[in-house]
């Protein structure tokens, strides 16, 4: 097939898809703006940190425990009714959260919108990997990715378009996600059949690859509490309103800026001394954030450039687990390495909370620091006692970014049956990254 042939079949693809990336774009302006405004609100309301950091863990949360229900509904009713009915009710608790404005309701409100967010990630992502095939399947990614972080990027900077202490804000975020229903449920592509893959034990991906394992909680650790709590952070620093917007949407710009860059570099080079690079690059990054006053412009910048290079680290960790991991367990073991990565998200929000209340707002950064500092130091020590695999058998990076709405369609099983996944017999003998 020539390359203007497989442009074509690229382009026809994304064109067929278009309903449904509106739809996202839609969906993830509304979240973009939710996410923000919560903090805003809740630091005029009095709010301690510690009690959005447990709110922002509580959305976290929902993702984790989404998957029974959903799969259920789309093996009941299909994809589209199921996109609809969770999208309405995300739609819903938005407004809850703004008639209601107690720390508690909002956790469980949060947490039932992160349940709904996450279905509606397995019903979108299902959907676009039935239309992708070999050849546009990186190019629809990529489409996918920059919605995601371009629409959470607008949905931040349209908190400076009314007050957060009225309604307005909150109609306009349940608006733009009920908005997301209208595309999809018109939309003339047909739906896909449910896939059912099979699962691999966590203990045994840790086997094979601890290096991936223990770099994807951390990193997860990190993102989460960029993606999450950064906006809480600039509450408590004393950022007005649209410092806020400007400090949280530039780190989500960063995560797209350097994701092929460095995976590329990746791709070409040893990719364990690349990841410790990059987290070595993040660590120092976080350490001028800490050292930086809250009335410095210069944190805007410095958030820009942390973003730039930890986001692309969960790609680059994903491609080291495939670097060692059989093809033909891949699929399987995607499962376990996204439920690691959502229990780093989980944890993220609550201890970053806790190193505010101890240490101020400058532990938000320090604690990032400390993290990757942990990540750079677990590394090093994997690159001294085992060999990297050749640079021939690495595999191709991906733009993915963590806790994407494969997490609810991987871990059901696990949420359901904790122990029994860690316990599950595993294969021995098997070489470690």
């Amino acid at each position: 097939m020539n390359i203007d042939t497989t442009r074509q079949g690229s382009t026809s693809a994304l064109l067929g898809v278009w309903a449904l990336f509106l739809g996202f774009a839609f969906l993830q302006i509304g979240n973009g703006l939710q996410r923000i405004l919560l903090p805003i609100r809740a630091e005029s309301e009095g709010f301690s940190a510690t009690a959005m950091g447990l709110v922002m863990a509580a959305h976290f949360g929902g993702y984790l425990v989404g998957a029974k229900g959903v799969m259920r509904a789309l093996a009941s009713v299909g994809h589209v009714r199921t996109f609809a009915a969770l999208a309405s009710l995300a739609s819903t608790a938005v407004l809850v959260n703004a008639v209601v404005v107690l720390p508690l309701s909002w956790g469980v409100v949060y947490f039932l919108g992160g349940a709904c967010n996450a279905g509606v990630f397995v019903v979108l992502e299902s959907w676009l990997n039935d239309r992708a095939t070999n050849e546009n399947r990186g190019r629809i990614l990529s489409a996918y990715m920059v919605i995601m972080m371009g629409g959470t990027a607008v949905g931040q900077l349209l908190v400076n378009i009314g007050p957060p202490t009225g309604f307005t804000l909150f109609v306009l975020s349940s608006v733009l996600i009920s908005a997301a229903v209208i595309p999809v449920t018109m939309s003339a592509s047909s739906t896909p059949a449910l896939p059912s893959p099979e699962s691999m034990p966590i203990r045994e991906i840790y086997r094979t690859v601890p290096t991936a394992v223990v770099g994807l909680f951390l990193c997860s650790f990190v993102q989460s509490a960029a993606s999450s709590m950064g906006a809480v952070f600039g509450t408590e620093i004393g950022m007005s309103t649209p410092r806020i917007a400007l400090f949280t949407s530039a780190a989500v710009i960063g995560a797209v800026l350097l994701q092929l860059p460095l995976g590329n570099l990746s791709d070409r080079h040893p990719r364990r001394a690349v990841i410790l690079v990059v987290a070595a690059i993040s660590c120092g990054l976080a350490v001028i954030g800490g050292l930086l006053p809250g009335s410095s412009i210069l944190l805007i910048l410095v958030n820009l450039l942390f973003g730039a290079f930890v986001f692309p680290l969960y790609g680059q960790l994903v491609a080291l687990g495939n670097d060692w991991i059989p093809p033909e367990r891949r699929q399987a073991a995607a499962a376990g390495l996204v439920m690691v990565s959502s229990l780093g998200g989980v944890t993220s929000p609550m201890l970053i909370a806790l190193s505010m209340r101890v240490f101020g707002p400058a532990g938000y950064f320090w604690t990032h620091a400390a993290v990757l500092g942990l990540f750079v130091v677990y590394l090093g020590y994997r690159i001294q006692v085992r060999e990297a695999v050749p640079l021939e058998k690495q595999s191709a990076f991906q733009p993915i970014l963590a806790r994407s709405g494969a997490i609810a369609h991987s871990v059901g099983q696990w949420v359901r049956h904790p122990l029994s996944e860690w316990n599950r017999d595993t294969s021995a003998g098997q070489d470690h990254a």
